[in-house]
């Protein structure tokens, strides 16, 4: 199910996100959503405690890999994950 986030980045903006949710992962003892976002069409981590609201909008996402995502997300310079886990079923 796709998503809008409301997002605080690092510097205190709120940003309004539609997001396709693939995955979790830890790292460095915070949690991140992985996702594809709609609204910059490209994979982003967001971390949790950093989402201030999210609500389903009634539209399927995608599927998406999850290793690609992280490649092309700013999460890809980020500390290796300590634990990874899909939000899609394996088939």
């Amino acid at each position: 199910m796709a998503l809008r986030l409301s997002y605080v980045d690092t510097a205190g903006r709120e940003s309004d996100r539609v997001v396709e949710p693939a995955g979790l992962l830890t790292a460095d003892g915070r949690w991140y959503l992985i996702a594809w976002c709609r609204t910059r069409r490209a994979g982003r981590g967001f971390r949790l405690d950093r989402i201030a609201a999210a609500a389903p909008i009634g539209e399927q996402a995608q599927p998406h890999d999850l290793a690609e995502l992280l490649l092309g997300s700013a999460a890809a310079d980020a500390v290796q994950p300590t634990a990874l886990a899909s939000l899609t079923p394996p088939p």
